[in-house]
């Protein structure tokens, strides 16, 4: 019995990413909403289950979605993460100035002599996404993207393998959050 259970443990134990990823989607199924964002989870992919009493409306911490590798192998890339929130209005400034200050803190996060900066073409009408790729590792990405119309902000850490992944996730976002009108200065 010791000789079936052994290997059976070791198993498991290896894939123990890929089980945890197949036991959330088994409790939740293929996505969670957030403040009127339903947001598809990708098989492989887990949803940050945090309890949202924690999340103040004029603070929402947003979601984050995390993949881990298949395996415990000790040379496994670590955790991949995409992460979206609600686009909140602002009295001091436009939706479009926001996406400016997102866009110029992205850029100002990733350094021009560490990262190749780019604009992504061949989206949506209501989706602006930037890409900094790594001078030195050309399989990993860091994206930024924000959808004024929609409401929401989002940004991806991983392999340039799952870029389109996550673009297809974040085009999927097509719910306007309640409660995102622009709030009236006075």
């Amino acid at each position: 019995m010791m000789l079936i259970c052994l290997p059976v443990i070791c198993l498991a134990v290896y894939y123990t990413p890929l089980l945890v990823s197949l036991g959330w989607h088994a409790m939740h199924g293929m996505g969670v909403n957030y403040r009127g964002l339903r947001i598809q989870v990708p098989l492989g992919w887990t949803a940050d289950a945090a309890p949202q009493k924690d999340d103040f409306p004029a603070s929402p911490q947003g979601i984050t979605l995390e993949k881990q590798p298949e395996t415990l192998h000790f040379e496994s890339p670590g955790p991949e993460t995409m992460y979206f929130n609600v686009l909140l209005p602002d009295a001091r400034s436009t939706p479009s100035q926001q996406a400016a200050q997102w866009e110029s803190l992205f850029r100002q996060s990733h350094s021009p002599s560490e990262f190749n900066m780019s604009r992504l073409a061949d989206l949506s009408a209501d989706m602006s996404c930037i890409q900094a790729t790594p001078v030195t590792i050309n399989s990993a990405a860091a994206l930024a993207c924000i959808s004024i119309e929609n409401g929401w902000v989002a940004e991806y850490a991983g392999s340039q393998a799952h870029v389109s992944l996550f673009l297809q996730v974040a085009s999927a976002l097509k719910t306007k959050p309640q409660g995102l009108q622009q709030v009236p200065t006075r």
